[in-house]
């Protein structure tokens, strides 16, 4: 009996750290509300509208990703100056902070 009760105890206490961290680890995790999450959609779904408008450049080139404000543009085009008009054309977009223009120039595409 005395057995059962130590084993019973070393579960609950091993259960009971493993919540603990469990708890802690989500408590780090930065957390977006809801407010956050729908401002991050809507300046993603504005970058691309805005890219669609542009007779230069390709939507479909052009991938945009928005955490907290900041839009990371990646994808391929054919010259300098479409990358840095996708990233000027982002800097103007309402709700914008800050933009990582990681898109890759290739002179062989045709666009």
């Amino acid at each position: 009996m005395t057995i059962s009760k130590l084993i019973a105890a070393i579960t609950l206490g091993s259960s009971a750290a493993v919540l603990g961290l469990s708890a802690h680890a989500a408590e780090a995790q930065p957390k977006q509300s809801v407010g956050e999450y729908t401002s991050d959609a809507a300046i993603t779904t504005k970058v691309k509208a805005a890219i669609v408008g542009e007779a230069d450049l390709s939507a479909l080139d052009i991938a945009v990703e928005t955490n907290n404000g900041v839009v990371t543009l990646s994808g391929t085009v054919a010259t300098g100056a479409q990358a840095e008009q996708a990233a000027t054309l982002t800097r103007g977009i309402d709700g914008v902070q800050q933009v990582r223009n990681e898109i890759k120039v290739d002179p062989t595409r045709d666009k």
